[in-house]
């Protein structure tokens, strides 16, 4: 789930996601998640970024994802489309919850916690949901759109006209994040919807990518006339040769 390569797809959607320790880490605390159904109507994608001493970051992210997947799947066989917002929300809370109950139960894992954001196509309308400042984009047309705001100190910064973006992407705290799962009992979740049509590029992906490429940069490597999986191990390599300074996990999905 979490390490390698994996590709799936429905009727309409093709995906691909990739995860990598990176070039200064010791080990890989981000996961993701591919649901590649026959049925688009299943489409999910989670990518985390987990952080805690020792192997903790790692027991996070794949925690959060279990306890999201668990609910959304249970709920999932009762909800309309006009609730799917309402599911992602309530399995984000589930992810919290497990992350948090296991987190208080051996010092060994005090006080981890992770990123996640989970995104879900459904008649041509994205979904996504997020904690924390792993983020979704939406490719269209050379052009890169942000769909998420990052839960961290710089961001809070941002907004109040403190610095700008620019001195956000260098600023010393700006790994810092304000919003996490599993740090405390409950968690409050951020929601989009967004149109999608053929030929859009979904996508999600943890700071180890966006903390080392512009968004300029990124869509560049996302405008080559390649496979999608080539994209992905393109947009990997290139956040290593510019540092790699982090985990760098990231998940393509293509309209």
């Amino acid at each position: 789930m979490r390490k390698n390569k994996r590709q799936g797809g429905g009727a309409a959607l093709k995906a691909v996601g990739m995860s990598d320790i990176g070039k200064c880490r010791k080990n890989n605390e981000d996961a993701y998640y591919i649901s590649a159904g026959e049925d688009p109507a299943e489409n999910l994608y989670l990518v985390a970024d987990g952080m805690g001493g020792c192997n903790a970051g790692e027991i996070a992210s794949s925690c959060a994802i279990e306890g999201f997947l668990e609910h959304f799947w249970k709920e999932m066989k009762h909800a309309e489309n006009d609730d799917m917002l309402d599911l992602m929300t309530g399995a984000m809370a589930a992810a919290n919850r497990m992350v948090y109950e296991k987190s208080n139960s051996d010092r060994e894992f005090a006080e981890m916690g992770t990123t996640i954001v989970a995104a879900a196509v459904r008649e041509e309308k994205l979904y996504v949901a997020y904690v924390g400042d792993s983020r979704a984009y939406l490719f269209r047309k050379k052009e890169m759109q942000p769909l998420t705001t990052d839960h961290s100190y710089v961001m809070e910064l941002v907004k109040m006209g403190s610095i700008t973006k620019e001195e956000a992407a260098m600023h010393p705290k700006r790994n810092v994040i304000t919003r996490a799962i599993g740090i405390r009992d409950t968690v409050e979740t951020d929601t989009v919807i967004h149109p999608v049509q053929k030929g859009d590029i979904v996508l999600l992906c943890t700071d180890g990518l966006s903390g080392m490429l512009k968004d300029e940069e990124m869509a560049k490597i996302l405008s080559k006339r390649i496979a999608l999986d080539k994209k992905a191990a393109i947009l990997v390599e290139e956040a290593n040769r510019q540092g790699g300074h982090d985990n760098i996990s990231l998940i393509l999905v293509e309209i």
